[in-house]
């Protein structure tokens, strides 16, 4: 049984903590919850450590899947935050003169890259190391 590493259990615990108090204080919502993000992350990869849990290697037909969903999230992201005008001119949706936003454009990414990272995660098994 390996002991907790006292940085990483008190980062995690500070920034599940310091994240919503920024967000109270009016900070910008984005990096409010990336921090807390984080922080249950490094709290959650400090517990698989505590356990001794060991997870099984993904094959590579799983991880294209995982980098396909990430780079449809941030695509659904850059859909749903800017307005036609300001997508970048490459992007189908374009329109110099519209100040709309393209919904469909961006929830069909969204969907797709949830369910794409969401099936990527599922495929990876935790499993006690023997012993």
């Amino acid at each position: 049984m390996h002991r907790s590493d006292g940085f990483q259990l008190v980062s995690g615990v500070m920034a599940m903590v310091a994240g919503p108090i920024l967000l109270a204080r009016g900070a910008p919502a984005g990096w409010s919850f990336l921090l807390i993000a984080a922080g249950a992350v490094v709290l959650l990869t400090q517990w698989a450590i505590i356990a001794e849990i060991t997870f099984d290697t993904p094959d590579s037909t799983h991880v294209a899947m995982a980098v396909l969903g990430v780079v449809c999230v941030g695509l659904a992201v850059v859909y749903l935050t800017r307005a036609a005008d300001d997508l970048p001119r490459m992007l189908p949706g374009h329109d110099a003169d519209s100040e709309n936003f393209r919904l469909i454009p961006g929830m069909a990414p969204l969907v797709f890259g949830i369910g794409a990272v969401g099936r990527a995660i599922t495929s990876v098994r935790p499993r006690r190391s023997p012993g």
